[in-house]
């Protein structure tokens, strides 16, 4: 029951302590200003982190599992914690601070199991709590984000320390997610109070302590120690990955604080915060519940699937760190940058070093999973031995295959058709050689191995190249449209238009639908959206699907459909353009001419108001 006990009495300390912190709060002024974005229009208080930290700490001391180490580490980040959201720490000082406290901390708790010497266990410790602690503080940028991440990540470090029969630590982990869900009834969208600094640092290290005690926990697999903690905490450790590289990218420093979080980056696609954060919160839940595999599972199993995580998670990097040059593309980017930033953007995007580490993943994934499949997922330690000995030649002979087959040639962003084909050539090719050099060199490998590899190597490659549009029209299915267009017309100029539409990042548009007068393609459908009648049909069109604008997209329109057009939309009041794609000769330039930089003379889609 004390798990239960500490849940509860945590819960209502917070759901009761949090009012009275609010109104301090706003009678000191200690809040955070309106947002740019106009989420909150007013300044909103801060320290519902005391509310959270202190009733913790209460109700883990009611039910005797307040061990020293996590008191005075927390007492000194919440201490910390509001001198900043009173006056604004300095990167640097507040750095040495957490510092200072996570050696205090280390020093009554623990050991990890880390690493072998103890000098380096506590390194490693510390750095993966200093780690967390400014992961979590960076990733509180949306109402209730934070809060739910804890919770989550809370609760999976009680289920791996109840089902160990841990009683201690599922009090700490359950305490945390009771007072973080009692906060959750404060600081949900739109929320009344934040839990600012005083509660984003002592948690991120509560959280990083609980995430590395499960580690501890896992007795089938050494790795499990390393894997598990990364597991649990890897949505805001990624995000704050995410966000140093784009910085470095750009020439910016780190520390300075910015609207370039993972979180504000789908905010900019179109999603609204509450679907932001759910999505944040559906990820977390997914890597946590990795974590609690990961603590059940044998270490043969768990090294033979960790290529296909870190894969997964890569690809999601990859693409966060890509919408850092929605605006301005890495090869404009590049000729005012210098130094670092120069360095990371030409060997990530020109020598395509991004990509090849991407695959560092994906061929082992590949690999190891032909192997799983073809045993029906059982495999034992000698055998996994032998395939890491063999993954050396595996990955020389597939780098080879793709340089041949020029898989490093596309652009993730304009993947087509013609990259599936040369990819599944890679792939192919990838096979064929590392049958040639098994005939040299003793390799694990069979005929249904090379065919499964084959295969997974090539379903591996299309998913990933393909995953930046995927993950875009994902978003652009669950983003706020600010366009909703219905096209006239179900051709190919149509079907362009619609493509245009569905890649186009300056636009939020969404497509309700095709109108067109050929009654043999009615009910079809055109770019997975339907043609849903004629001309005649845009008055109950309207009221079905409420579009706001006409996007004309066929050759020729005669000019009696063109007037009804017109009247149909000044009378609803509804916005008209015409899509075209136009190819223009340029004969040679004179002493007056300039090529014009807007495409209005070269091949291009254009829009234009029907007049």
């Amino acid at each position: 029951m004390r798990p239960l006990v500490a849940t509860i009495i945590a819960m209502l300390l917070t759901i009761v302590t949090t009012p009275p912190l609010k109104r301090i709060a706003l009678r000191f002024g200690v809040t955070a200003p309106p947002s740019d974005d106009g989420r909150h229009a007013e300044a909103t208080p801060l320290l519902g982190g005391v509310a959270i930290v202190l009733s913790i700490l209460i109700a883990l001391a009611a039910v005797h599992s307040l061990s020293v180490g996590m008191l005075a580490g927390s007492i000194g980040l919440l201490a910390v914690g509001v001198i900043d959201d009173v006056v604004a720490f300095r990167a640097l000082p507040k750095l040495l601070l957490q510092i200072a406290i996570v050696a205090i901390t280390l020093r009554f708790v623990g050991p990890f199991h880390l690493a072998p010497w103890i000098w380096l266990n506590a390194l490693l410790a510390g750095f993966f709590l200093l780690g967390t602690i400014n992961a979590f503080n960076l990733i509180d940028g949306l109402d209730g984000l934070a809060t739910g991440i804890g919770i989550i990540v809370a609760v999976a470090c009680g289920v791996i320390a109840l089902v160990h029969n841990q009683t201690p630590l599922g009090c700490r982990a359950l305490a945390v997610a009771g007072a973080l869900c009692g906060f959750l009834l404060y600081n949900a969208s739109p929320a009344s109070i934040f839990m600012g600094d005083s509660g984003a640092l002592p948690l991120g290290l509560i959280l990083g302590l609980l995430a590395l005690h499960s580690g501890d926990l896992s007795g089938n697999s050494r790795l499990s120690r390393y894997v598990v903690p990364i597991l649990l905490m890897l949505v805001p450790l990624l995000d704050t990955a995410i966000v140093s590289v784009s910085r470095m990218a750009t020439g910016k420093p780190i520390s300075r604080r910015g609207l370039d979080h993972s979180h504000h980056k789908l905010l900019a696609l179109g999603l609204a915060e509450p679907v932001a954060v759910g999505l944040f919160w559906i990820v977390t839940a997914a890597t946590s519940a990795l974590a609690v595999t990961v603590v059940m599972i044998p270490h043969p199993l768990l090294l033979s699937t960790l290529p296909m995580v870190a894969g997964l998670f890569g690809v999601i990097a990859l693409f966060m760190v890509d919408l850092t040059f929605d605006r301005t593309s890495p090869g404009v980017a590049i000729a005012e940058l210098r130094g670092l930033a120069r360095a990371i953007l030409t060997f990530s995007y020109k020598r395509r070093l991004a990509e090849a580490l991407l695959d560092f993943a994906l061929i082992p994934a590949a690999y190891f999973g032909a192997f799983l499949i073809r045993l029906d997922f059982r495999i034992n330690d000698a055998l996994m031995a032998s395939l890491l000995n063999c993954v050396p030649w595996v990955l020389a002979v597939t780098y080879a295959a793709f340089m041949v087959s020029g898989v490093y040639r596309g652009i993730w962003r304009y993947a087509s058709v013609s990259d599936l084909l040369r990819l599944t050539i890679g792939a192919v090719l990838a096979g064929a050689f590392l049958v040639l050099l098994s005939m040299i060199v003793r390799i694990e490998l069979s005929g249904s191995i090379a065919v499964l590899y084959v295969i997974l190597l090539a379903n591996f490659l299309v998913a990933s190249r393909f995953s930046f549009r995927a993950l875009r029209r994902g978003i652009a299915l669950l983003a706020v449209a600010n366009e909703r267009v219905l096209i006239v017309g179900a051709d190919e100029l149509a079907e362009a238009a619609a493509r245009y539409l569905a890649v186009a990042r300056s636009r939020r548009a969404k497509i309700v639908g095709f109108v067109d007068d050929d009654a043999m393609k009615l009910g079809k459908l055109v770019h997975g959206r339907q043609v849903m009648g004629s001309l005649k049909d845009l008055e109950r069109i309207l009221l079905a699907t409420n579009f706001n604008e006409l996007l004309v997209a066929v050759d020729s329109l005669p000019r009696e459909m063109t007037l009804s057009l017109w009247e149909f939309a000044n009378r609803h009041h509804l916005l008209v353009r015409r899509f075209s794609i136009r190819l223009n000769d340029i004969g040679p330039p004179g002493e007056s001419d300039v090529l014009p930089a807007s495409g209005e003379n070269r091949g291009s889609a254009s829009g234009q108001v029907v007049a």
